[in-house]
């Protein structure tokens, strides 16, 4: 697709929505949100096709089997690495129509105050550092094994 598909251009390299990437397979990419977006939470995954295709019912059944295994795989990454309370997945896909599904935790000790999807907004939730976020990213890829992911 083209230039105006912000996730488009992240897959490319480009654009504000580049993040480090988690894992990159045939037909899924999983990245860490960028530092630039939101609150420096460590634990924000996105799992996205690497086609361009709007809403999950328009995924190929290899492309949903692969999506499924990478949401997986984050959230087992997350939980081992992070030692959250929650870790959780929600498909919304209003801002941008190029599937994409968020996996992310919520940290030990926020407060039930604090919505679910919105643990970042806690002022107490843990801060990540770029340095500390290039280890995070590490560890967490550790959990994803290249060829692997469904055909």
């Amino acid at each position: 697709m083209g230039s105006e598909c912000l996730i488009c251009n992240k897959h490319r390299g480009v654009g504000r929505l580049v993040g480090p990437v988690i894992y990159a397979g045939d037909l899924v990419v999983v990245t860490h949100r960028p530092l630039s977006e939101g609150a420096p939470m460590p634990g924000y995954l996105f799992v996205e096709t690497r086609r361009h295709v709007p809403t999950l019912a328009d995924l190929t059944d290899d492309e949903g089997a692969a999506v499924g295994w990478a949401v997986r795989r984050s959230a087992y990454a997350l939980r081992t690495e992070l030692a959250p309370e929650f870790v959780f997945s929600a498909i919304t896909g209003r801002s941008v129509a190029h599937f994409h599904q968020h996996v992310f935790v919520r940290p030990e000790g926020t407060p039930e105050v604090v919505n679910w999807f919105d643990s970042d907004s806690w002022d107490g939730g843990p801060r990540i550092g770029q340095s500390a976020l290039t280890v995070l990213c590490e560890r967490l890829s550790a959990h994803f094994v290249q060829g692997d992911e469904p055909k």
